[in-house]
């Protein structure tokens, strides 16, 4: 029993031995490649991508249904690393668990999910997204953050991930993505985020419910007002406004030291306005409506 015990925390199959053997430089480049696969930033990724999708010629409904696989793999990557909670390599020099591997699984599911939700419409992007995931893989094995065995794990979740949330979600048709269907995404997104918040009460798995929670809630009350409306210039302004709110306010829960219910406050409202943001000036114009007439 203690061999099994010992082979899981160190989980090394010679890798460090070859990492050992890269060209520091080699190993600096892949310090800044292993950004692409960092929570924070496939998060804004995602949610630019949605708040900007009537400029960037793509769905805002499948962008939704991709913000809602974001959202559930970061707390997929939560629950999974508190329920095995084993330490990543000796010197790793970051704090956290290591397996499996959050940004092997963040980076599958994102760009993963953005390449089968788009794929009719941007053919390459199959292509690019297995490059970036390989990347981002390889990276935190080159900067010794991870075994080789956790990103393998990490992909391989993440996979498992992604077949389950199309299923349930917007299914194998990207072109035919309805609003009930983007829901389902975040709905997902809700159960793993409590799935992991029953595994260990952090700030982390709390923000991740909470946010989960305020992406469901948001897509919920605003999806027609968003899925009705087609761009204008009003809508543009208020995107690029409420994106920056949005990271602001998830620094400050991240890096601060609030109270876990203010963190839950402030992270489910956050999500709950990014997602409502693109149908804002629509209820204006409504409720303008209404009155006048």
């Amino acid at each position: 029993m203690s061999r099994v015990v010992q082979f899981a925390a160190d989980r090394s199959v010679g890798e460090a031995a070859v990492v050992e053997t890269v060209p520091d430089i080699v190993v600096g480049l892949f310090g800044l490649l292993t950004y692409l696969g960092d929570p924070v930033t496939l998060l804004v990724i995602v949610a630019a991508g949605y708040l900007l999708a009537d400029y960037l010629d793509v769905s805002r409904t499948r962008m939704a249904a991709a913000l809602g696989f974001a959202l559930g793999a970061v707390a997929l990557t939560l629950a999974l690393k508190h329920a095995f909670a084993l330490p990543r390599p000796p010197g790793a020099g970051t704090d956290g668990f290591g397996f499996p591997s959050g940004h092997a699984i963040g980076a599958t599911v994102v760009y993963g999910g953005l390449a089968g939700l788009l794929a009719d419409r941007r053919p390459l992007l199959t292509r690019v997204a297995v490059a970036l995931i390989v990347v981002v893989a390889a990276s935190r094995v080159v900067i010794g953050v991870h075994y080789l065995v956790d990103v393998l794990v990490g992909v391989a979740v993440g996979v498992g991930y992604l077949a389950v949330a199309f299923r349930l979600g917007p299914g194998w048709a990207p072109d035919r993505v309805t609003a009930d269907a983007a829901g389902r995404a975040f709905a997902l997104a809700v159960g793993v985020a409590l799935a992991a918040l029953a595994v260990t009460v952090v700030l982390d798995t709390v923000v991740a419910v909470a946010g989960a929670v305020g992406g469901w809630l948001g897509w919920r009350f605003a999806a027609d007002h968003i899925v009705d409306t087609s761009g204008s210039t009003t809508r543009l302004v208020v995107s690029l406004a409420v994106l920056p709110v949005v990271v602001a306010v998830g620094g400050t829960v991240v890096e601060s030291n609030v109270s876990l219910p203010l963190a839950a406050v402030l992270a489910g409202a956050a999500v709950t306005l990014l997602i409502a943001a693109p149908g804002l000036p629509s209820l204006r114009s409504h409720d303008d409506a209404r009155l006048s007439g």
